[in-house]
């Protein structure tokens, strides 16, 4: 099935589906790769393991949607999850790898995207656990100064939502109302408990009640990472577009 139109005109299309020649006419019309970055962690009895990808890749579909470009698969390797947090009840279902093997997969990421000559390099953080978030971060600002061609940013939800709107969390109501608009087959909130809150040392959940989550709130949640990210991309855009 083929990605749907946006309605500003500007073509998209995930990068891993398409053919060479979608992909150079779509690169050509709106030069913007989305770098959907997760991880394979705990999230409780409630959501997927990849909830942080899953989470990313819909947020960048739905952005690519509005302003163009190529949607990559989602980067399932981070470290600093939860694995590593102490004195939690489930020991299992998190990977966690090397902050050196991380700063080398974004570093050759983006290296490999301004090779591809793409002009603009948006990667989104689905996981913000530190110093895995800053890592990225930083390997974008280094990339920035490599590439003279390409522009990176590296950022997250929690940062581009107003924070009246969507707070910090995990596996809570944030995260999961996000994975019911994006992938409701992912969640099941009749796992949670129904006789005690849900915590972080048993349920993995940190934040607000995921059991108030909707499908509908992810979808103001969505509308509003929109509006955050397409500010940023489009003075980007228009400052990288003035200097070819």
């Amino acid at each position: 099935m083929s990605d749907p139109p946006p309605p500003n005109g500007a073509p998209w299309g995930r990068f891993e589906r398409l053919l060479p020649r979608e992909i150079e006419a779509i690169a050509s019309a709106r030069s913007i790769a989305y770098l959907p970055w997760g991880a394979l962690e705990y999230h409780g009895p409630h959501a997927a393991t990849g909830l942080d990808g899953l989470k990313a890749h819909g947020l960048c579909c739905a952005l690519a949607a509005q302003e163009g470009g190529l949607v990559l698969p989602p980067v399932y390797v981070a470290a600093n999850t939860i694995k590593t947090a102490p004195d939690l009840n489930f020991p299992r279902h998190s990977l966690d790898f090397a902050e050196s093997t991380l700063s080398l997969l974004a570093r050759e990421h983006f290296d490999q995207l301004a090779d591809e000559g793409f002009r603009l390099v948006f990667t989104l953080c689905g996981h913000v656990g530190q110093p895995h978030y800053d890592l990225i971060k930083a390997e974008a600002k280094a990339a920035n100064e490599r590439h003279s061609g390409t522009h990176f940013i590296a950022t997250s939800e929690t940062d581009l939502v107003a924070k009246e709107l969507f707070i910090v969390n995990h596996a809570a109501l944030g995260e999961i109302a996000l994975l019911m608009a994006t992938d409701p087959d992912c969640v099941k909130l009749d796992r949670l408990p129904d006789d005690r809150e849900p915590t972080l040392q048993d349920d993995a959940v940190w934040g607000p009640d995921p059991r108030d989550a909707s499908a509908e709130l992810g979808q103001k949640f969505i509308a509003g990472f929109i509006a955050g990210a397409r500010a940023s991309i489009q003075s980007v855009y228009r400052a990288s577009s003035s200097d070819h």
